[in-house]
């Protein structure tokens, strides 16, 4: 059977697909196909080459359940792996007045994709941060033997909190839950990224979106409060559904499928967008319905890069810059950013994208806290990172442009900020950028070795971006990003 995943730009068939119905089912399976090549996938949320198995595809749907338990140490959850994160809210709330500690702006992917690919909302950890015990099934080192492993403890637990299914197959997932919560929300348009910055100790979990042609921010400013639920929120649920999820993509599709006009594209994000903004009207809801979106309802494709924190402000005044150059404005880019593309070798890249794309989405922003992983995108031991996506809703066939932008962003961010590309989006990076990019590698890859003696869990485009091997690699100073003056 073919396999086509949510963005339908991957597209595979493998040799044998399994959709096992318990965990002693999927031990039998690895046991019938010792030596082949095994990979595994969820709700197929992800557009890059991770979930690829030609050979042996194990789909994971049936293993859905929900354990949850009073511990010494708070409420646990063992939640199994072909989970959906809107079932594992839902029931954690239903049965227990609980939640996730961390959640994301999407709630369709499996627990087990969020977790191995990092999926990561704003002002928390990642997903994969919170994960305390991992159960996998792979095969012993020495007998060769399909086995169940637990793993809840040292640098093996950093490794597989994400490990984009590198170390085995992934049974359930185990972790402390936190009580279900209230978040409080307001909109507002801010002219000035610093401003917008300035504004997260008071609203940690604030995400906001760089509109393109208007270039400014708007800005949904976030905390987590003890209030009761505003007695309206219903209401602005009903406005965000009706006006965002539907409309504002709605209204998109129409101008970059059916009308195909640069000129009203522009003319919508600077004199439409900004009246539809209902600013300063406080909300107050259950955590869920503020913080996630009905993002899955267009088919789109995704590249998403992270940056530190140290590194933001240089990195949104570059990104306009390369869009308003790629839309076709030459004197976008600024003389002492020309040079610094040069020296790094990626002017022509940057000049062969003259007039050749439009971007059409607002660029959202997203605070992610250090990670304790191994190669999660904010993995770190000093500062947070934030995530920039960069989302097309063109038609499959008329995505061209935007894989070229995509490949131009992911290469001039690395060199010049030390991007990191989210490993489940758009990835178009090599083996030397992945070493650079993420200096625990070594050590993830010594992690999978040994509890994937066989490598029979990783697909090619693994092998060629994480396990190619160690290579010298020539690089910039990363204390001396890119400053463009404003």
């Amino acid at each position: 059977m073919k396999i086509k995943n949510f963005g339908a730009n991957l597209v595979f068939e493998p040799a044998n697909y399994f959709a096992p119905a318990s965990e002693e089912e999927v031990v039998s399976i690895l046991g019938r196909c010792r030596g082949r090549n095994i990979r595994v996938v969820g709700r197929l949320h992800s557009w890059s080459d991770a979930p690829r198995g030609d050979d042996v595809l194990l789909d994971l749907r049936h293993l859905n359940r929900v354990e949850i338990e009073e511990r010494d140490d708070g409420v646990w959850a063992t939640i199994q792996a072909g989970c959906q994160i809107k079932k594992v809210i839902t029931e954690l709330d239903r049965r227990a007045g609980m939640t996730l500690p961390s959640l994301g702006l999407i709630t369709e992917q499996t627990i087990a994709g969020a977790v191995s690919t990092g999926t990561h909302g704003s002002g928390k950890h990642s997903l994969s941060h919170y994960i305390d015990e991992i159960s996998i099934a792979t095969y012993d080192a020495e007998t060769g033997e399909p086995v169940i492993r637990t793993i809840d403890s040292g640098d093996e637990l950093l490794a597989v909190r994400c490990s984009l299914g590198c170390m085995g197959v992934i049974l359930s997932v185990g972790l402390r839950c936190r009580p279900q919560y209230r978040v409080e929300e307001h909109m507002r348009i801010v002219g000035d990224c610093e401003d917008v910055l300035a504004a997260e100790e008071a609203y940690p979990l604030q995400q906001f979106f760089l509109v393109p042609f208007l270039w400014k921010y708007l800005t949904q400013h976030r905390r987590e409060v003890a209030t009761r639920r505003s007695f309206l929120a219903p209401l602005y649920g009903l406005y965000w559904f009706l006006g965002i999820d539907l409309g504002l993509h709605l209204v998109l599709k129409t101008l970059i499928s059916v009308l195909r006009s640069r000129q009203l594209l522009r003319f919508f994000y600077r004199q439409i967008v900004p009246l539809t903004i209902l600013r300063g009207w406080r909300v107050t809801d259950t955590s869920a319905n503020i913080l996630t979106m009905e993002h899955e309802l267009f088919r789109h494709i995704e590249i998403e890069i992270f940056v530190k924190r140290s590194k933001l402000v240089d990195t949104l005044r570059f990104v306009r810059r390369l869009l308003e150059y790629c839309d076709g404005r030459s004197d976008a880019v600024d003389d002492e950013t020309w040079s610094c593309l040069e020296e790094r070798g990626v002017a022509n890249s940057v000049r062969e994208m003259l007039g050749n794309y439009t971007h059409h989405y607002p660029i959202c922003v997203r605070t992610v806290l250090p990670d304790a992983t191994l190669i999660s995108m904010a993995s770190s031991d000093d500062e947070p990172y934030y995530a920039l996506s960069f989302i097309s809703y063109s038609r499959c066939q008329e995505r061209d442009s935007f894989f070229r932008f995509a490949n131009l962003l992911a290469e001039t961010s690395a060199i010049l900020f030390n991007a990191r590309p989210h490993w489940g989006k758009v990835c178009p990076i090599n083996s030397q950028t992945a070493e650079q990019l993420y200096p625990k590698l070594p050590e993830f890859r010594q992690m999978c070795d040994a509890l994937d003696t066989g490598k029979v869990f990783r697909n090619q485009w693994l092998k060629d971006v994480i396990f190619q091997g160690s290579s010298a690699v020539e690089w910039h100073d990363a204390d001396s990003p890119l400053s463009p003056k404003k």
